[in-house]
């Protein structure tokens, strides 16, 4: 054996130099190739890229994103449930990701009591006969009535 062998140790983190990489070899020469991105790049890409779809009497170029959102909401609108809680679902995860201070600040407002009057009279079998809770809601009642009477 030569010098430079017995100077060597073996031992952790000191391999033997039969298994060390040679200078200028890559540690992964049959690693990803540089084309491959994964499929979640490719799938963000297909949606990305343009189809032409028909609205009406014109074509119109959207993407494939956009066209599945429009099929997905017009199912909804037909009356498909999966539809319907397939678009609650991401409303409610875009919808909550964007929420910001002042939204949740409204949210924990205590009702008026004109809110109160709206919703018993939504629900009731009859209008309501008592006086409203706040003076401008008596004026706005007094429209609808107006116009109930009319049709």
């Amino acid at each position: 054996m030569s010098d430079q062998k017995k100077d060597y140790e073996v031992g952790y983190a000191k391999p033997p130099k039969s298994g060390q990489f040679k200078k200028g070899q890559s540690g992964n020469a049959k690693g990803r190739p540089k084309g491959a991105k994964g499929v979640r790049a490719s799938l963000k890409r297909e949606l990305n890229s343009k189809i032409t779809v028909r609205e009406g009497n014109r074509e119109v170029r959207i993407s494939k994103a956009e066209a599945m959102a429009k099929q997905l909401m017009a199912n909804g609108l037909k009356g498909d449930k999966q539809a319907q809680m397939a678009i609650l679902k991401l409303d409610l995860e875009l919808f909550s990701a964007e929420t910001d201070g002042a939204e949740t600040e409204m949210a924990t407002e205590e009702p008026k009591p004109v809110d109160y009057d709206i919703l018993r009279d939504f629900f009731a079998d009859e209008p309501a006969t008592e006086e409203p809770a706040c003076e401008d809601e008596g004026e706005h009642l007094r429209h609808w009535e107006m116009a109930d009477g009319e049709s």
